[in-house]
């Protein structure tokens, strides 16, 4: 999601001392983010902000500007709503004016663009270990999920973009379930978990620009440590935080067949290792999901043919 300042088209004007609290339940009308208060909690010089009520994409904002011109600074874009956001396999994401966060960072690039693919894992380790610092315990599902209790609380989005000059943007996007009411849940179709299950609705949602800074802050930062060292010094880090290492998966590729093994960690690009009836794999991130083996009836894994 990306940000300018002085306030862009279509970015609303600081709404918080109009609108009180923002402490509503999911699905009610909500609050404003307060782009002061977001400001006040990131104290950085090097980012321009951007808080809107609603676009199609926050990423696909972000992309399309960087295609023109890469922005000068980092750029952060939250959106109250998105209309047409997605997730990795372009499947849509769901999210109400106060039930999730919502935002993208735009950042220059200088490394292979074809290691877009472990920033993702490189995101999802800050956003875990940003949890995790304030006493939420998730597991990272290769290659973008942040899961809680083994359903899935956020998911990341990286996309790159090259302007006619060659210069290079990374934009990394995020979305986190806040709060969900029960509508929601059922347009799912796999099962979440929301942060209201760790901290109280009302004190979470009124601390929606705090944590929005945290887990943009903490992207920031591992980005740019990406881009200075690559995943390898994160890939230790990042397998303590694995789910599903040790257990016997199905990885399903689109329009392959399914492959199953044990996940055996990642590599130093970030790819999963699988090990197979045939030896083991390095798997890239892409077109992929993960899903544990079901149990048979006997509480056992069942045998995959």
């Amino acid at each position: 999601m990306s940000a300018s300042n002085p306030i862009a088209p279509g970015v609303a004007p600081d709404p918080a001392s109009s609108h009180g609290s923002t402490g509503a339940a999911a699905g009610e009308t909500a609050a404003m983010l307060s782009r002061n208060a977001l400001a006040q909690h990131l104290q950085r010089s090097d980012l321009d902000l951007e808080v809107i009520v609603s676009t199609a994409s926050t990423n696909a904002d972000l992309i399309a500007r960087a295609r023109i011109g890469a922005p000068p600074r980092a750029v952060l874009r939250a959106a109250m709503r998105q209309t047409a956001g997605r997730g990795r396999d372009n499947r849509a994401w769901h999210g109400s004016d106060t039930g999730s966060l919502l935002f993208s960072l735009a950042l220059s690039w200088r490394s292979d663009p074809a290691a877009s693919a472990a920033v993702t894992l490189a995101g999802g380790l800050a956003i875990a270990q940003c949890l995790h610092a304030h006493g939420v315990d998730v597991q990272l599902k290769w290659p973008n999920d942040v899961l809680l209790g083994g359903r899935k609380l956020a998911g990341i989005l990286t996309q790159m973009a090259d302007d006619p000059r060659g210069a290079r943007t990374l934009v990394i996007g995020m979305g986190l379930n806040l709060v969900l009411d029960p509508a929601q849940r059922l347009a799912i179709e796999q099962p979440v978990a929301e942060l209201a299950e760790c901290f109280g609705r009302e004190a979470l949602l009124a601390a929606r620009e705090l944590w929005l800074a945290r887990f943009a802050a903490a992207m920031i930062d591992a980005a740019r440590r990406f881009d200075e060292c690559g995943f390898a010094a994160l890939r230790p880090r990042y397998n303590a935080w694995l789910a599903f290492l040790g257990q016997q998966v199905i990885l399903q590729a689109t329009d392959q067949a399914p492959l199953s093994g044990i996940v055996r960690g990642v590599d130093d690009q970030g790819r999963l290792l699988l090990e197979c009836e045939d030896g083991l794999r390095a798997l890239i991130s892409g077109e992929m999901s993960l899903r544990a083996v079901p149990l048979g009836e006997d509480g056992g894994r069942r045998q995959l043919p």
